[in-house]
């Protein structure tokens, strides 16, 4: 995988979408934050023997600090508390460290939709509000960045978790609006490499307020073989 097909792809977003203007200085936090994420992305892969839970998110936010779920310089935050992953599991959980650790010790890979962590402070456009002179995508605009890129970005991810992909392999939605936008979209990948048999295999683990629904996710993880 390489920034250079995403930004083919980014820089005809920008141009269809009035942005070119905006392009070039976005583009150089966007490729150097791709490069990074990418990085830890890889090494922390590496690191799991089989995927048997796959998580689909969004995006880093990233940023200033590098706020990422994989980074262990960073807090957790309500995308996923350590605390959350501890009462589910019944285990202590130290520091993000050993979160990281332990997800990799039960076979959970987090992937993201989009390469992009765009954000109302780094760039231009967002995916959350419209503030600081950056602009909320549009649902529609969202998704045309994501077919955009599932050639240069999510369908090589999922290629690589078939060589470790379990058998019973679970997959769900960190996000209800996240499945709701971008199911349709992503399911025949996720189907083409043999993750999900059809599109309603796919689940969710969200609830009101934005936090993980611990009852949906601990039965993810009791009624799985690889448990």
């Amino acid at each position: 995988m390489n920034y250079f097909d995403n930004k083919t792809n980014l820089k005809f977003f920008y141009e269809q979408n009035g942005l070119s203007g905006a392009f070039d200085t976005d583009n150089i936090y966007l490729e150097n934050a791709f490069n990074e994420i990418y990085k830890i992305w890889l090494d922390n892969f590496k690191q799991i023997k089989t995927v048997n839970y796959l998580m689909i998110a969004e995006a880093p936010l990233w940023g200033n600090i590098k706020k990422y779920i994989y980074n262990p310089k960073t807090n957790n935050s309500q995308f996923f508390y350590r605390s959350d992953l501890g009462d589910i599991l019944n285990r202590q959980i130290d520091d993000k460290e050993d979160f990281i650790k332990i997800c990799n010790e039960i076979g959970l890979l987090i992937v993201d939709i989009s390469p992009f962590p765009l954000n109302s402070k780094d760039t231009k456009i967002n995916y959350s509000k419209n503030v600081n002179g950056s602009k909320k995508l549009s649902y529609k605009q969202y998704q045309q960045l994501v077919r955009l890129t599932i050639p240069t970005f999510f369908e090589l991810k999922i290629r690589a978790i078939t060589d470790k992909k379990s058998e019973h392999i679970k997959t769900f939605f960190r996000y209800a609006r996240v499945k709701n936008n971008f199911e349709d979209i992503i399911s025949r990948v996720l189907v083409d490499y043999k993750i999900i048999k059809t599109q309603n295999d796919i689940g969710d683990i969200s609830q009101n307020g934005g936090g993980i629904d611990k009852t949906k996710f601990k039965e993810i993880i009791d009624k799985s073989p690889n448990r």
